[in-house]
């Protein structure tokens, strides 16, 4: 298409280029800046801001429908969605669709305007929306319409058929996450979560729901799983048939009783047998490896290990600063275990428990590619020896100094060419910090956390030298919250309250650090804050953690 002639900067570069630009754009302030800018830009950017979208209020909602009441095109554009509205998505046919997001009119664009230009505004057979269940029609209309959705979060909800409908819908779904949500009885009834093209799949907290309950005899009856069997004589069966002898055949019938359905939690739960699935995120409470893969006939129903799967990561419920009733996980049995044993393709395992104490475990069941492993220092001892694992977390270490200190030489002996640490303990001490560094030379990232204890201000000025780890780029060493919680604490210093703030602080302690640690550039000393810089030289900026990760993800 020609160009007019006194077209603008902005005008001359294709949109589809700016919007690969605004992708860069972290922040949506700074895409609103730009949608001063001028008119171009504000159209722009305003395809930008509603590519990626947050209802969580209705608010937000009320904000982006008049959006969508003037540009209903740019639905197409939408790439992913975070819900956690109520509501029910309702039967309706597209048309009806198109019905409902045409009659209804939202209350703010009523502003500004004459009585006459309302009543103008409304008719025909308009209504504003004031109602719950019309604001719910309309967000359900509009949702169906976002049907190039790659990224899609329900929290918070209460999942019912309809929610399944839209997810087997969404062609273009490749990452899909349930939250808070509790699941109704049929929910997923109907639906073959194996034809799925999702590749990452986290389920945290999902719960039965209304009507979802299942006898606890009937859980671990087969019979509850059992496949639908073909009958054994079907052309003496036939044949009885034709001779009019119903008896006879309901009594040949006795020896093959109808099946019974399956359970419906495990119906839903079972999109984590999607085959297309490269990563895993789940808590005990959506205990997948239980409820779908060992349950009795899940492979005659497609429920297996996705043979693609990559990466499996299994939320921590509590820290080691919990009361010692709190640390136990809800895994006991060797479901999680088995299924590991079946994924051959896993590079990353992730849990706070990897098989109960009772199960011994053959170093020939183990994925061959393993290159993370994060568990109770027994497993992770277990699988260091036995996997050649370049990241190694040892998640809730119990252990004393001296018995701490000796497994790590005892990991050293079989890794010690370990680029990622992560050593959780309850008690500080130096001697551990020393052992680290004595045997790990090329460690690039280290997560030292205890629940008691800590350095003082001498110790972390020279902390730089006594690591001495060339390759480090990533330090984090903090005590953990109390109370076994993820909420981080926000002092207002750290050794020193004459300073004008902890970020100056913390800077001026790093100082010393660039020699013996030049590639370094992130350091966490506490919990609620981390020292960043861009390149060796560059000023250390402060960023405030909101949350610690329930997941140790082993990156590096």
């Amino acid at each position: 298409m020609a160009m007019q002639p006194g077209a603008s900067a902005v005008e001359r570069v294709p949109v589809e280029v700016w919007l690969e630009i605004f992708k860069q754009v972290p922040k949506s302030t700074d895409l609103h800046s730009l949608s001063v800018a001028s008119r171009k830009c504000c159209s722009i950017t305003t395809r930008a801001l509603h590519r990626d979208l947050v209802w969580d209020k209705e608010r937000q909602v009320a904000q982006d429908l008049d959006v969508w009441q003037t540009d209903a095109g740019m639905a197409s554009r939408v790439r992913s969605l975070v819900l956690s509205i109520g509501g029910v998505p309702a039967n309706n046919t597209s048309a009806q669709n198109a019905f409902i997001l045409g009659n209804y009119v939202w209350p703010s664009a009523l502003k500004g305007l004459t009585p006459a230009a309302q009543q103008a505004l409304l008719a025909p057979n308009k209504q504003v929306l004031f109602r719950p269940e019309q604001v719910q029609a309309v967000l359900w209309a509009r949702v169906e319409t976002f049907t190039n959705l790659s990224s899609l979060v329900l929290k918070d909800m209460t999942i019912r058929n309809g929610h399944f409908r839209l997810i087997h819908n969404l062609a273009q779904l490749r990452s899909l996450s349930l939250i808070g949500c509790n699941v109704d009885h049929g929910a997923a009834d109907g639906f073959n979560n194996q034809a799925l093209p999702i590749t990452s799949l986290t389920m945290i907290g999902v719960r039965r729901g209304r009507g979802a309950t299942v006898h606890a005899h009937a859980w671990h009856n087969p019979a509850f799983f059992a496949p639908v069997q073909p009958n054994p004589l079907p052309q003496l069966q036939l044949a009885l048939a034709q001779a009019n002898l119903p008896i006879a055949q309901i009594l040949l019938n006795q020896g093959n009783p109808p099946p019974v359905a399956p359970d419906s939690f495990a119906q839903a739960l079972s999109l984590a047998a999607a085959p297309t699935l490269r990563t895993l995120k789940v808590d005990s409470s959506t205990d997948v490896f239980r409820h779908v893969f060992d349950a009795p006939g899940a492979e005659d129903r497609g429920w297996v290990a996705p043979p693609m799967l990559e990466h499996l990561h299994v939320l921590q419920v509590r820290t080691i600063t919990a009361k010692v009733r709190d640390h136990v996980e809800d895994y006991h049995s060797p479901s999680l275990y088995n299924f590991c044993s079946r994924a051959h393709r896993l590079k990353t395992i992730s849990a706070p428990v990897f098989a109960p104490s009772d199960v011994t475990m053959d170093p020939d069941e183990l994925p061959h590619g393993l290159v993370s492993f994060a568990a109770p220092l027994d497993t992770a001892q277990f699988v260091a020896a036995h996997r050649d694992v370049k990241a190694l977390g040892v998640l809730k270490c119990g252990l004393d100094t001296p018995k701490a200190i000796e497994a790590l030489a005892l990991i050293a002996l079989a890794r010690p060419g370990l680029e990622v640490l992560v050593f959780e303990v309850k008690t500080w001490d130096a001697e551990i910090v020393a052992a680290i560094s004595r045997h790990f030379k090329q460690l690039r990232r280290l997560k030292l956390v205890y629940g008691r204890g800590g350095p003082d201000e001498n110790y972390v000025v020279n902390l730089g030298a006594e690591l001495e780890l060339p390759e480090l780029h990533t330090l984090e060493m903090y005590k953990l919250p109390p109370k076994g919680g993820y909420t981080p604490e926000h002092p207002t210093h750290l050794f020193d309250n004459t300073w004008g703030s902890i970020e100056e602080e913390m800077r001026d302690l790093l100082i010393p650090w660039n020699h013996w640690c030049p590639k370094l550039r992130r350091v966490q000393l506490v919990s609620g804050y981390a020292m960043t810089r861009g390149f060796k030289g560059a000023l250390w900026k402060m960023e405030t953690v909101k949350r610690l990760k329930r997941m140790e993800y082993l990156d590096y």
